[in-house]
């Protein structure tokens, strides 16, 4: 008995130390086959809500006609990226798997962002030329109307102070390191059978019977089946839309309308707070998504210092 103990004593500091490893590594935890959380009960609205995947515009929000001299110069042309998933898993070394894996996803997150920018752009002009108490040409109209049923805001009143602060708040860049970790977590660094399969590299869900693939541990009761998307650019976009206009992220938005209004950078540890109903894990995943910002934070730097070094 007392030899049993003893052993136990040994063991259970090297069980936490190798966890403790695991954790500075940026690992994160056991995900199950899924790769994501194990659900031990349906997840609640916020969840659900938090967690829907959203299905992105039928055209990319680029004007391609001739437009005012007070507009041109405001869009940029989207980029061609292969975004064909690699076979990560094949990768033994973890810091290799890292930055590759980074490098990976880095252009896709760098597009959207661009697009997003150049979006936010557009609208500065268009509503500063609102107040100038000039009208729209029809094109610039349709133009606005459609980034307002994308970005889930068409109730509002366009003459309205209110319109314009949301929509702000709204069509924003994210940072890329929390976009990218976020990638790493929900993907098991794009080794899980969703990303695999499905192309969905941060755990988003559909509700139609048939729209995506079944986890092996959904709950007895849920009916959520988590989305396949034609491409992980699609996963990037229709994940930062989400965050950009989904209920569950409005304190997300929030903390990135206050640094924009004190001239701060977006800082993703910052960001993360407003990822609390991401998970059904609350304030628990936040602090592993700031952990794993921490961790990795150097290779990212790494691996976007390098891609300037080759796009220069």
């Amino acid at each position: 008995m007392k030899r049993t103990t003893r052993h136990a004593l040994i063991i259970l500091p090297l069980c936490s130390l190798l966890l403790g490893v695991a954790g500075r590594l940026g690992v994160g935890p056991a995900l199950g086959d899924t790769g994501q959380e194990t659900f031990t009960a349906p997840p609640n609205r916020l969840v659900r809500e938090a967690r829907a995947a959203v299905a992105l515009p039928h055209h990319r929000l680029y004007a391609r006609e001739p437009r005012p001299a007070w507009l041109r110069g405001t869009m940029s042309r989207p980029q061609r990226i292969d975004d064909t998933l690699p076979e990560f898993s094949h990768i033994r070394d973890i810091q290799q798997k890292k930055a590759s894996f980074f490098a990976f996803m880095l252009p896709l997150v760098q597009e959207e962002n661009r697009r997003l920018a150049d979006l936010r752009l557009r609208l500065t002009y268009i509503e500063d030329h609102l107040r100038w108490g000039k009208k729209l040409q029809e094109k610039d109209r349709a133009w606005l109307a459609a980034v307002t049923a994308e970005f889930r805001l068409t109730k509002l009143s366009w003459d309205t102070k209110a319109f314009w602060t949301i929509l702000m708040r709204r069509v924003d860049t994210l940072p890329e390191h929390l976009v990218l970790v976020q990638a790493a977590n929900e993907s098991g660094w794009g080794t899980s059978r969703f990303a695999q399969e499905g192309n969905n590299l941060f755990g988003q869900w559909c509700f139609g019977t048939g729209c995506g693939m079944v986890p092996a541990a959904r709950p007895e009761g849920a009916t959520y089946e988590v989305a396949r998307f034609a491409s992980v650019s699609a996963s990037v976009g229709s994940y930062m839309r989400n965050l950009n206009t989904g209920r569950s992220y409005r304190r997300l938005r929030e903390i990135r309308a206050r640094l924009r209004a004190t001239g701060q950078n977006l800082d993703a540890v910052s960001l993360s707070a407003g990822l609390i109903h991401y998970s059904e894990r609350g304030q628990d995943y936040v602090e592993e998504i700031k952990a794993m910002l921490r961790t990795n934070a150097a290779v990212i730097d790494d691996v976007r210092n390098r891609t300037r070094a080759t796009s220069s």
